[in-house]
């Protein structure tokens, strides 16, 4: 064994390729930089490989880049060692770079064609793209729904609240059994509140919460407010402009404020609110704006309000999740919101909150 490697590596008996060319320089440096020019290609493929695979770790099949990346580096030894032996008959060790060469052909090739369906499975950038427009469209739908299905809820469960309030003042088995049937109505708009916000979690592209804790925090959702507990209204000189696109929302918030002792001023969208502000007709103590509303919407309005007003008092409301106002170039307690669906409870006391700081 040991004398058949030491024949393989003796090249005292050999010729270079040089003498086949005749020494030509032609010919010789034509060799030359055809192999130089094709190793160091070859050698910079199997680098940009190694520094796509490990930093694209998410890349399906990676280690077949690897294996990739070892065959061509091979494929580049064998190129520089064409050159050697143009000049030192080095064929031993060109041998035993080709046979390495080979393997790893070999092996690159056994690993790639099993795989070539499964290559074949994955999504074209075509299809990603069409994918994410189809994602995209249905998380719209689905916060458009929860949006109109929250400004319902806000007229079922507020004008319920308004019901079980007007018939607490009087007696009898039929008042109290309207009372009860009017709480357990109540209790299904507040469950169907928590399940409208799961849709708005899928909205924003984030997996629903239905672990058992969820099962249970929609078993007894938000407990029924009671029809009896006080509700803080104003003392008859505070005025409240009402902006809502919604017609059935914004009267039940317009016949709430006035029930809790409010001035109110209603418009119907943030172009007819802005005119009307601008008549100068009356004083505003506080805005209350849905933020998503067409042409100019509950943020700009208000934007708009106070280059006129400064300090008048913001109170957004929403129908979808998350921060929708923003960034806000005036103080805190200048800007607040809430989300729907609203009931009268809530609403008196977040505007009472509002109005009574300083």
């Amino acid at each position: 064994m040991f004398a058949s490697l030491q024949r393989l590596f003796d090249s005292s008996t050999l010729s270079p390729h040089g003498i086949c060319l005749l020494w030509e320089p032609g010919l010789i440096w034509l060799h030359v930089i055809s192999d130089a020019m094709i190793a160091a290609a070859y050698f910079s493929i199997p680098v940009a490989l190694a520094i796509f695979v490990s930093k694209r770790r998410d890349v399906a099949f990676g280690w077949v880049f690897w294996a990739f990346a070892l065959f061509i580096l091979f494929c580049g030894f064998t190129h520089v060692l064409s050159i050697v032996t143009l000049w030192v008959p080095i064929y031993g060790i060109e041998g035993i770079v080709k046979l390495l060469t080979a393997v790893a052909s070999i092996v690159t090739a056994v690993m790639l064609w099993p795989l070539l369906p499964k290559l074949l499975a994955l999504p074209s950038p075509s299809q990603l793209r069409e994918a994410e427009d189809m994602l995209r469209q249905s998380q719209q739908v689905t916060g458009g729904v929860a949006h109109d299905f929250n400004n319902l809820l806000t007229v079922i469960s507020g004008n319920l609240e308004i019901a079980a309030r007007s018939v607490q003042s009087d007696s009898g088995v039929r008042r109290e059994r309207l009372v009860r049937v009017i709480g357990n109505a109540s209790s299904s708009a507040q469950r169907a509140a928590v399940l409208t916000q799961q849709l708005l979690t899928h909205a924003r592209g984030e997996p629903p919460d239905l672990k058992p804790a969820y099962q249970a925090p929609l078993a007894t959702a938000v407990p029924v407010r009671d029809a009896t507990a006080p509700v803080v209204g104003s003392p008859g000189n505070e005025t409240i402009l009402v902006v809502e696109d919604e017609d059935t929302v914004r009267s039940f918030l317009v016949e709430t404020l006035q029930d809790l002792n409010y001035k109110v001023r209603e418009a119907a969208d943030g172009s007819a609110a802005l005119a009307l502000f601008k008549t100068g007709r009356f004083h505003v103590d506080l805005l209350l704006t849905d933020i998503i509303m067409p042409g100019l919407n509950g943020r700009e309005l208000a934007d708009e309000l106070h280059r006129l007003k400064p300090d008048l008092k913001v109170l957004f409301m929403t129908g979808y999740a998350g921060n929708a106002v923003g960034d806000q170039d005036r103080p805190d307690d200048d800007v607040s919101l809430l989300q729907k669906p609203l009931t009268q409870t809530v609403l008196a006391a977040r505007i009472r909150e509002m109005l009574d700081k300083h």
